[in-house]
């Protein structure tokens, strides 16, 4: 098969034509060293071939072989890198490629031959490379500026929503605040009307003293005896002085009873809590033999037992369920429908208002025959007008009630209301921060290999609100694993949106640029436009890389981690501790290694701080107790986080969020 045979069809390689020598003819000694040094390297190329220069002429059009022939004789440089790419191109298809140095030098030896023969076109092909790297760079550049363009809008509508966010919370916290202090005055006001009602019925004792007194004098400077006086007028006189001490006695009870009621009722926070100190209230200030809360739901019309022990099971009549609906003659519905107080002295007079409150006569005669209760008082519980339920003393025996004591019981009603009202707004932010705060966590930890984190959170118990406690983890762009543990300082809804904000932008921030010390200068950045200035955020970060442990950590006044060895030997990063975000400082990163076998701990301040036992002595504690660790629970971090907790909260009360999260590297 001849050479031009090989060329004809499409899928013949370069391997298979049959090699011969190619014949070039000798260079002229004129050529300068440049273009001679070029010419060499290019006849070398091209003879490796084997092919003549018809053949290649015939193989690309595009050229002659005059031009082939005065590229290879020196006679010709070419401007453009067509020519040597076509033979390296050609070699590589034959199975013997170039490598890139050897591309690079001929490239060079080119343009050098190319500035030397012809200037003119050496500056064009120089304006043109140049030109090419140039748009190329503008590309490149507008791809990234698009890109953070794009960065740049959604992190502004984040912190948009984020203070949208913010003023909202505030907002119904300054609403809150402002109508608590409104109630604390209007109470504090009723506390001092009743006092004033105190001293006027001391000084009316005074008087009536006073007067029982000169009485006496004047009869006495008549020579008249106690026995020649009317018996009668002045046993009347003597009863009056016992009735009203008697009546001054229980003014001033009723008032240290209201007193310690409402003391006791600003300290509670949960429903359940009120519920009893009602039901002590009804035992020790009324003498009451039972004593009943409801609320009321005013989307059903009912109204909730929450004592179900405070209505009794009558024989014939049967227990009033948990649910009483408004439309029910009761004391407890008279009251919310009336929204005034109940007071039934006798079964006379309980039967007389139910049957004027539209009750069935046969229904209440089968209760007042059968119960055992003899006297009733229901209470409507109201809050800045509104209703929130009733409640219900009632006695086994008849009970005479003083219009002291309606005002003493209106009082004491208005003082549950707000307790209540409190407990259950209470309860609602509860449960709202907790499950923003829950939310806000990640659902799951990384799993990869060569690291294994495990994490515990265990939160305030329920009559404590939830803080901004939080740990992240995450992988980054260079395959290392990003920890976090921090803390927002404060309680409720609003520690925890803060800690949403300060955890979204943390990770945007580790994400575009991980180095713990850009992390959390990137964060005070943050925290100055976005936080309030009294705010106080905790965090440490730490970045791991699997399988070697080697890392960089990061703290903004955070307690320091906890590296245990396999052996149980616990040590305390004794490093800077920094400052919390928002603290001008300049931000450090320090080497932290988890060699294989060994595990860190992150964890917040709960888990080693309380009101009873300091950092200090917690975190003394703390490595204490890991030196009690079983060998089990040392190698397996989701069994040491669980020891740890146990152990470090099982002799205190748990008065914050408890968050631990542990890095172990196998060995």
């Amino acid at each position: 098969m001849s050479l031009e045979t090989a060329w004809d069809g499409d899928d013949v390689w370069v391997s298979q034509i049959a090699r011969r020598p190619v014949e070039l003819a000798p260079l002229s000694p004129e050529l300068s060293p440049q273009v001679g040094a070029w010419v060499g390297e290019l006849r070398t190329q091209f003879t490796a071939l084997g092919m003549s220069i018809s053949l290649f002429c015939r193989l690309h059009p595009v050229v002659d072989k005059g031009t082939v022939s005065r590229y290879l004789n020196g006679k010709r440089v070419p401007a453009e890198r067509w020519f040597l790419d076509q033979i390296l191109a050609m070699r590589a298809s034959a199975g013997v490629p170039v490598t890139d140095e050897v591309r690079a030098y001929m490239v060079d030896l080119q343009m050098a031959a190319l500035q030397v023969a012809h200037p003119h076109e050496y500056r064009v092909r120089k304006v043109n490379d140049e030109l090419k790297i140039a748009v190329t760079r503008w590309k490149e550049a507008e791809r990234y500026a698009q890109a953070l363009e794009h960065q740049l809008t959604e992190r502004t509508q984040t912190l948009q929503d984020l203070r949208t966010e913010t003023e909202g919370l505030r907002a119904a916290w300054n609403h809150d605040r402002t109508r608590y202090h409104e109630e604390i005055a209007s109470l504090a006001q009723e506390l001092e009307l009743g006092r004033d009602r105190v001293r006027q019925a001391e000084h009316r004792v005074q008087v009536l003293s006073d007067l029982l007194d000169r009485l006496e004098a004047q009869q006495v400077a008549r020579g008249e005896s106690p026995a020649d006086t009317d018996v009668i007028s002045q046993r009347e006189a003597e009863e009056m002085r016992g009735r009203l001490t008697n009546q001054l006695g229980a003014a001033t009870l009723r008032t240290a009873h209201l007193q310690g009621v409402t003391a006791i009722l600003t300290e509670v926070f949960d429903v359940e809590q009120v519920v009893q100190v009602i039901i002590d209230v009804g035992r020790t200030a009324l003498a009451a033999d039972r004593s009943a809360v409801a609320l009321l739901h005013v989307d059903r019309a009912m109204l909730k037992l929450i004592n179900n022990s405070g209505i009794p099971e009558v024989p014939g009549v049967g227990a009033p369920g948990d649910e009483i609906s408004l439309s029910h003659s009761s004391v407890m519905t008279m009251a919310i429908n009336s929204r005034r107080p109940v007071f039934a002295e006798s079964p006379e007079s309980l039967k007389a208002q139910l049957l004027d409150a539209g009750g069935d006569e046969a229904a209440i005669d089968g209760f007042v025959a059968h119960s055992d209760e003899r006297a009733w008082i229901g209470l409507p519980l109201l809050a800045a007008g509104r209703v929130l339920g009733a409640l219900r003393f009632s006695f086994t025996r008849l009970q005479k009630i003083s219009q002291e004591d309606g005002v003493f019981l209106e009082a004491l009603a208005g003082q549950c209301a707000l307790a209540l009202e409190r407990a259950t707004l209470f309860e609602h932010e509860h449960r709202t921060a907790e499950t923003l705060q829950r939310s806000l966590l990640p659902d799951r930890l990384p799993v990869m290999r060569g690291l294994i984190l495990a994490q515990r959170f265990r939160s305030g118990n329920r009559y404590v609100k939830v803080g901004g406690d939080w740990y992240d983890a995450f992988v980054l762009q260079d395959g290392r694993i990003a920890t976090v543990v921090g803390d927002v300082m404060g309680k409720g809804v609003k520690a925890a949106a803060g800690m949403g904000r300060i955890r979204n932008a943390m990770r945007a921030l580790a994400l575009t640029n991980p180095p713990p010390a850009a992390v959390l200068t990137g964060l005070d950045r943050v925290f100055e436009n976005t936080e309030d200035l009294e705010q106080i955020t905790t965090l440490a970060y730490l970045v791991v890389e699997p399988g070697t442990g080697e890392g960089a950590l990061a703290l903004a006044g955070h307690p320091p981690p906890l590296l245990i060895s396999p052996q149980g030997v616990p040590l305390l990063y004794d490093g800077e501790p920094g400052t919390p975000l928002g603290w001008p400082t300049n931000r450090r990163q320090f080497r932290f290694c988890v060699p294989p076998g060994h595990t860190a701990v992150l964890y917040s301040d709960g888990l080693v701080e309380n009101r009873k036992r300091g950092l200090d002595a917690g975190l003394t504690e703390l490595c204490s107790v890991v030196t009690e660790a079983p060998l089990e629970a040392i190698r397996s971090p989701h069994m040491l986080l669980d020891f740890l907790t146990e152990r470090m909260l099982e002799e205190h009360e748990q008065d914050d969020d408890v968050m631990l999260l542990a890095v172990h590297v196998p060995s």
